[in-house]
């Protein structure tokens, strides 16, 4: 008599061919493909809009392998005088003109704000949950912040829980960015069709960029990020994966250029040339040959560079002297550029000289397995925060 649970040998072949081929199946693709459908994609595309050059990221991740979809460092060119609404345009078309050339379907945006528009303060609140903090935040806020409470859009992250004087209390990032400056983003991508799923501020966005790109570090202390742009720069203190420290200070690369063209009597395109080739003279034989060689430029480039130095050394000193009274185990192991003045000629020696801290340049796709091949080495540091708004995806603020 047959055996009632006895299975077909064709059949048979079909049940190990199928389960062959579950074998092979990408449960966690699938997941996220199908999260997508019925939730909507969480790809993200940075957009960071300078006051020189729109930079633009956009990752795709690809059987768990992350890898660059595109990219774009677009000058803006406005002239020193165009109106807000001629650089609000000017970007509006820019992006545009990129999204449609690269074929992005891409629907969310990650942005951000820094110099003026924001503040950042580190504050210790009583212990309360996070819904209780939101309902009361603009009250609990409004000592900490110097702009009009009704003019900011507040935001808070708790570090963690402390304990005080007896009293329990939670250690917390507080943000406040104007209205004003947060709708000059909103606008922008809304004229391109973006939704702007995350408004950031530039050096959380560098934050995000050290934790892909620095894991398993053996480095003794913490990391200072200076992401020197065009017209402002970002520094910030990251320990242990924590960014401790947030100041933007004003000594720029346009700084640099106009010390430049004050002391060649240069117009700004040609002083921007000349920091570019020489920026310091830092070795003694190299300042000699200028000097016989009558290199004007050299010389005049160097001395101007310099002197603004100095100046970005003393609110380097204030900060890290801020960083180091908060305890007696703190230290800073290496300092980190990034910015579009970050590849100045020997800028990291001249300031691993003056702080006695090893100095890098930051390496901002260095999560790829591949650096990629088509971006300029002199635009890779200014993409730092492009790279790290587009590190973002939708839980980061579901």
């Amino acid at each position: 008599m047959p055996d009632a649970n006895a299975v077909a040998p064709e059949k048979q072949d079909k049940l190990s061919a199928l389960k062959e081929k579950l074998k092979n199946i990408d449960l966690k693709a699938m997941r996220e493909k199908i999260e997508g459908l019925v939730f909507g994609s969480s790809d993200v595309i940075g957009v960071d809009i300078g006051s020189y050059a729109l930079k633009i990221v956009y990752f795709k991740k690809e059987n768990g392998v992350l890898t660059l979809g595109a990219w774009g460092h677009i000058p803006l060119e406005t002239k020193p005088d165009s109106s807000p609404e001629e650089r609000r345009q000017q970007t509006v078309n820019r992006l545009r003109a990129f999204m449609i050339e690269k074929g992005l379907k891409v629907q969310n945006a990650a942005v951000s704000v820094s110099g003026n528009a924001v503040i950042v303060r580190y504050v210790k609140f009583p212990l309360l949950t996070k819904d209780e903090l939101r309902s009361t935040l603009a009250t609990e806020a409004e000592p900490f912040i110097p702009f009009d409470i009704n003019e900011v859009q507040l935001s808070f992250h708790i570090l963690n829980e402390i304990t005080e004087d007896g009293q329990k209390k939670m250690e917390t990032v507080l943000v406040a960015a104007k209205k004003d400056a947060v709708q000059e983003r909103v606008d922008i991508l809304d004229e391109v069709k973006l939704k702007p799923a995350i408004i950031d501020v530039d050096s959380f966005a560098i934050e995000n960029v050290h934790e892909v790109t620095t894991e398993g570090s053996s480095q003794i202390g913490s990391t200072l990020y200076l992401n020197i742009g065009h017209s402002v720069t970002n520094l910030s203190i990251i320990e242990e994966g924590v960014t401790r420290v947030v100041r933007d200070v004003f000594i720029s690369g346009t700084i640099f250029t106009k010390a430049v063209m004050r002391a060649l009597q240069y117009d700004q395109p040609k002083a921007e040339e000349a920091k570019k080739k020489h920026g310091i003279l830092l070795d003694a034989e190299d300042k000699e040959k200028a000097l016989q060689d009558g290199d004007r430029d050299a010389l005049g480039v160097s001395q101007a560079v310099t002197g603004v130095l100095k100046d970005l050394v003393s609110e380097i000193h204030r900060s890290v002297d801020f960083y180091l009274s908060q305890g007696p185990e703190r230290n800073i192991g290496k300092i980190v550029l990034s910015g579009g003045s970050a590849q100045m000629k020997n800028l990291a020696k001249a300031l691993a000289a003056e702080l006695k801290v090893p100095v890098d340049v930051l390496k901002p796709f260095g999560m790829l397995p591949e650096p990629p091949a088509d971006i300029p080495a002199d635009v890779l540091p200014s993409m730092a925060v492009a790279v790290g708004l587009a590190l973002r995806k939708n839980k980061d603020w579901a």
